[in-house]
């Protein structure tokens, strides 16, 4: 599986990769906590529990199966200073960057 995350929008609205990993390259263990984490992300996503306004940030999740089908996950977050990331997209990023 391969993950990849990009974050668009904002008030300057412009895009930019934040994080992409290939789950067969890293440790079974961290592709397991990856494959966790995705999961997470789609029970939040599907929950609709995201801020709505203008100037949001939107992080784009692709999920790219091992037979190259494609599954974008979307997270709205409002970037203010001191405003955290939703958890499950914060411990997607951070799974990421530990593999």
């Amino acid at each position: 599986m391969i993950v990849r995350v990009t974050q668009t929008g904002g008030f300057a609205g412009g895009s930019e990769p934040v994080a992409t990993v290939d789950t067969s390259t890293v440790a079974p263990a961290s592709a397991a906590k990856i494959k966790d984490r995705i999961g997470a992300l789609r029970r939040f996503v599907a929950s609709g529990t995201q801020p709505i306004g203008a100037d949001l940030y939107r992080y784009e999740i692709d999920v790219v199966d091992e037979r190259g089908k494609v599954e974008r996950l979307v997270v709205f977050h409002e970037g203010e200073p001191g405003v955290s990331l939703p958890e499950p997209l914060a411990g997607l990023l951070q799974a990421i960057r530990g593999s």
